[in-house]
């Protein structure tokens, strides 16, 4: 059982569903979910009065959260019920909001420590976001069709780029983006983008419904693909808001039937700091279930050494090894490391998870990637291997040695 206080724990799932909320909607809406929330549930759990959520606006300078020690003295059992109760009740005020990632965006800004002691007293994160998306997608399981998704995306996107860019740009990024994948994405056979600068009367976007027969995660890893390129193009050329403002043209009901096929719309527009802290959580936490803290740190703070003279930027990536628990707020990484080259990051990645693997040795290293690659998740490992990370290069060359 775990070992810390009772407001410790409380607290660290508190601020993680506040940072998640915060990053959705503001940090004044996140305070006002939270503490309606909090207060709604004192009706059941009386000791919930001994939690306050204050209201401001700035969390990076004010502790919004406060909690008397005198929640210590419940039962530890008591609490895992309240924090259940709290995340279930999150979910239903945050409505569609709740995306299909919601919880697991929670359970990513927590620390490893944190997430495995507040499973341990029955708030399993993993189990509670598998429920969440049966229910998701039993409720929308009529209305979730390949063709439809795929017209009113591209169209969508279509209608954007037209109004931000021009037609004629709209239409060729739009049908470049499309024929360079359908080798990788046999859906996108099943797309055609028509240039409505020359025919009449036509939509601009036409998809066969023989795409239909496609398994959804297909068509769902290819629109991450086809967005996930076309928002590195803008970005390349200083349209840095592309995702931002893609993003709330949509509508409410596609955005969750795209998320239901494995799309992540917010890891896209997530620069380089947010990625290589999210790298370098996952590296630490598998680390640290393998051996110690501080053996990981060392080993993570060699490593970086190793290769700073090759990548310059490494300088700009500090880990703090007194507050290690803290998960990403203990990585540090500067701002400096946004107007890098994502090829350039995407390299020194490399080097740093193949350096580890390889030195893990042949038990270890052998189930390393694949622990690596579950922790870190599908949208973070399309992101870095579009900067250039191979993570199957450093398998064959496991198998190679091993």
């Amino acid at each position: 059982m775990p070992q810390l206080e009772n407001k410790e724990i409380f607290k660290s799932l508190l601020k993680s569903t506040i940072n998640v909320i915060s990053r959705r909607t503001s940090d004044a809406y996140a305070n006002v979910v939270i503490s309606n929330s909090v207060k709604k549930l004192s009706k059941k759990y009386n000791f919930l009065h001994f939690v306050e959520i204050k209201e401001t606006e700035y969390h990076e300078l004010y502790d919004v959260i406060n909690i008397e020690q005198g929640i210590n003295n419940v039962d530890i059992g008591q609490i895992g019920l309240a924090l259940k109760d709290f995340i279930q009740e999150i979910i239903k005020v945050m409505g569609k909001s709740a995306g299909y990632y919601f919880i697991r965006e929670i359970k990513e800004s927590l620390s490893f420590e944190y997430e495995k002691i507040i499973k341990e007293i029955g708030v399993d994160l993993d189990y509670l976001q598998f429920q969440f998306i049966t229910e998701k997608k039993e409720a929308f399981k009529f209305e979730i069709k390949n063709d439809d998704i795929l017209k009113y995306l591209f169209m969508t996107l279509y209608e954007f780029l037209d109004r931000e860019i021009g037609r004629d740009s709209a239409y060729k990024n739009l049908d470049e983006v499309v024929t360079r994948f359908q080798t990788e994405y046999e859906c996108l056979n099943y797309v055609k983008i028509n240039d409505v600068r020359v025919l009449v009367g036509v939509d601009s976007v036409n998809v066969n419904m023989d795409v239909n027969k496609t398994e959804s995660s297909m068509v769902g890893a290819a629109i991450q693909k086809c967005i996930q390129e076309l928002n590195n193009n803008f970005v390349e050329k200083g349209f840095i808001s592309f995702m931002e403002k893609f993003r709330e043209i949509l509508n409410a009901d596609y955005i969750f039937k795209i998320e239901s096929l494995g799309v992540n719309l917010n890891v896209i527009q997530y620069g380089h700091v947010l990625v290589i802290k999210h790298v370098f959580k996952a590296l630490i936490d598998i680390l640290s279930s393998y051996s110690s803290e501080n053996y990981t740190v060392l080993l993570i703070k060699n490593t970086l050494k190793k290769f700073e003279n090759n990548f310059m930027y490494f300088d700009l990536v500090k880990i703090d090894d007194m507050h290690i628990t803290d998960g990403l707020n203990a990585i540090h990484v500067s701002s400096e490391i946004e107007s890098m080259r994502a090829s350039e990051i995407g390299k020194g990645l490399q080097k740093i998870i193949e350096e580890i693997t390889m030195s893990l040795g042949e038990e270890a290293g052998k189930n390393f990637l694949d622990d690596f690659k579950k922790r870190l998740g599908k949208a973070y490992i399309l992101k870095i291997e579009d900067m250039g990370v191979n993570l199957h290069m450093i398998e064959l060359r496991q198998n190679l040695l091993w």
